[in-house]
C-alpha cells in the first residue's frame, strides 16, 4: 500500500485512491465542491487544492492519484487564502435567504468555516424559480456552476435531463425542455437535488418540513434489487430519502419510488388501527388483541368445518426471508397446511422453471457488478427501466461505455 506523508503525518492508503479519498480516510477535511464520489472527476472548483513536494503549483485532491512518496501540505496560508478568496467569489453570488432553507447544503457549511456566511451579497430572480416539479424546486440563482446535476444525470441515471445552453458567460444550465423540470425528460430518480451542493436543486419535502436530523439505514420495499437507503426523519416524521453511497446494489443511486414515494407514510386517509365489521356491515376500529382474536377465531372454525387444506396462506415478495419463514411455518405448523403461495411464484415460475432445468436451481446466478463486466447483455421478456429502475440505470450506462444491448420482448 502506498505510503505518503500529509501535514507531516505519516499515512497508508488504498492503492488507486485519489489523493481527496486519503485525506478523507485520515480525517484531513479539505473543501470539496464539485467533487462527488459517484462521479467522474471534474477538478474545476479550485477549493480542494493542496500543495504536493516537488510540483510547481497546488494540485486538485480530487483527480490527482495518490503516488507513493507524495509529501502534502493542505491548508497553507497561500491555499487557505486561495480557498477564502473562491468561497467569498461564491457567496457573493447568492441570495441571502439561501442561508436559511438550505443552510443544511454542503456550500453553507464551508461559508459558515470561513467565516463568511454574512457575505451572501446575490439576488433572488423570480425569473429563475421553478417550482412546477412534483419533488423538486429548481432556484438557478442559487447555482455556482459545478455542474454536479448534470453530470450525474448523464454518468449514474444516463437521462441526460440538463443541458448547456449559450456559450462563454452566457452559459445557462437548463432542462432538456428548454422550459420547466416537469416538462423534461426528467424520470425523477432525484440525483440532481441529492448532489447539488448550494441548494439550487431542492427536495419540496425539506423546504417545508426542514432538512432530517436523524438518518436510518435501511433496504427500501418496492421491488427485488435492494437499494439501500437512509430514511431522513425530522421530529418523527420521514422529510427525505437520500441513497447509501456505500451500498452494492445501487451504488449511491435511486428511482423515483425509493426517494420520493413516502408519502403515504403520513396520508391522512392511511389506516393505522385494526378495523372489524360490524353487525351492520360497517368498519369500526378495535385494538389489536381484539383483532389477533377474531382472526385466530375465524381461522380456527374454517379449519374445524372445512379442513385444514380449505385454508392457505399469502406471503409477500417483498417481505423479508424472515417474514417469509414466518409466514410458511405459520401455514404448516399452526394451521396445519401447506396451501403457502406468493406473486413470485406466478410472474417467475418460467424463468425459476428454465434456470432450475439448466444450472440447478431458480435463483439468480449473476450479480449486478456484472453488468459493469459484461460485453454484451441480453434483456428478454423484461422492462428494467420500468420495473427495476436501478438495474435498468446500470444497463443504460454499460450500453453508454460500448456495451451490446439485445432486447427480447
Amino acid at each position: 500500500m502506498p505510503r505518503i506523508v500529509v501535514n507531516g503525518q505519516p499515512l497508508e492508503v488504498e492503492q488507486g485512491s485519489s489523493l481527496l479519498a486519503a485525506l478523507q480516510s485520515a480525517g484531513v477535511h479539505v473543501p470539496h465542491l464539485c467533487h462527488d464520489p459517484r462521479l467522474e472527476k471534474a477538478a474545476v472548483c479550485r477549493t480542494c487544492l493542496v500543495e504536493l513536494h516537488g510540483a510547481a503549483h497546488p494540485v486538485p485532491s480530487c483527480a490527482t492519484p495518490v503516488v507513493d512518496g507524495m509529501v502534502i501540505t493542505t491548508h497553507s496560508e497561500a491555499l487557505e487564502h486561495s480557498r477564502r478568496g473562491i468561497l467569498q467569489m461564491l457567496a457573493r453570488r447568492l441570495p441571502s435567504d439561501a442561508a436559511h432553507d438550505t443552510a443544511h447544503r454542503p456550500l453553507f457549511a464551508e461559508l459558515r468555516a470561513y467565516g463568511l456566511i454574512d457575505q451572501l451579497g446575490g439576488h433572488a430572480s423570480a425569473a429563475q424559480l421553478d417550482t412546477t416539479h412534483p419533488y423538486i424546486r429548481v432556484d438557478m440563482s442559487r447555482c455556482i456552476d459545478c455542474y454536479r446535476c448534470q453530470r450525474i444525470c448523464n454518468e449514474v441515471q444516463g437521462q441526460f435531463s440538463w443541458v448547456l445552453r449559450d456559450r462563454g458567460r452566457q452559459t445557462q444550465l437548463v432542462p432538456d425542455s428548454g422550459t420547466s423540470l416537469l416538462e423534461s425528460s426528467c424520470v425523477s430518480c432525484g440525483a440532481c437535488a441529492d448532489t447539488c451542493p448550494t441548494g439550487a436543486l431542492e427536495d419540496h419535502s425539506v423546504l417545508q418540513a426542514g432538512p432530517p436530523t436523524e438518518l436510518t439505514r435501511t433496504t427500501c420495499p418496492y421491488c427485488g434489487v435492494g437499494c439501500e437507503l437512509l430514511v431522513g426523519t425530522r421530529a418523527g416524521r420521514i422529510v427525505q430519502i437520500r441513497p447509501a453511497l456505500d451500498a452494492p446494489v445501487n451504488k449511491g443511486h435511486l428511482c423515483v419510488k425509493g426517494r420520493y414515494a413516502f408519502g403515504y407514510v403520513h396520508a391522512p386517509d392511511r389506516l393505522t388501527e385494526p378495523m372489524l365489521r360490524d353487525s351492520l356491515g360497517e368498519l369500526r376500529p378495535v385494538s389489536w388483541e381484539q383483532a389477533l382474536a377474531f382472526t385466530a377465531q375465524r381461522l380456527q372454525a374454517l379449519r374445524a368445518a372445512h379442513g385444514a387444506d380449505a385454508l392457505g396462506v399469502l406471503g409477500s415478495a417483498r417481505a423479508t426471508n424472515e417474514d417469509a419463514y414466518l409466514a410458511q411455518k405459520f401455514a404448516r405448523v399452526v394451521l396445519g397446511t401447506n396451501n403457502v403461495d406468493c406473486c413470485a411464484r406466478v410472474c417467475h415460475a418460467p424463468s425459476a422453471a428454465a434456470l432450475g432445468g439448466m444450472l440447478g436451481t431458480g435463483a439468480a446466478t449473476n450479480s449486478f457488478d456484472d453488468i459493469e463486466r459484461a460485453r454484451t447483455i441480453l434483456v428478454c421478456g423484461a422492462n428494467a427501466t420500468e420495473n427495476h429502475p436501478i438495474v435498468g440505470a446500470r444497463i443504460r450506462q454499460a450500453v453508454l461505455r460500448g456495451a451490446q444491448l439485445i432486447v427480447i420482448d
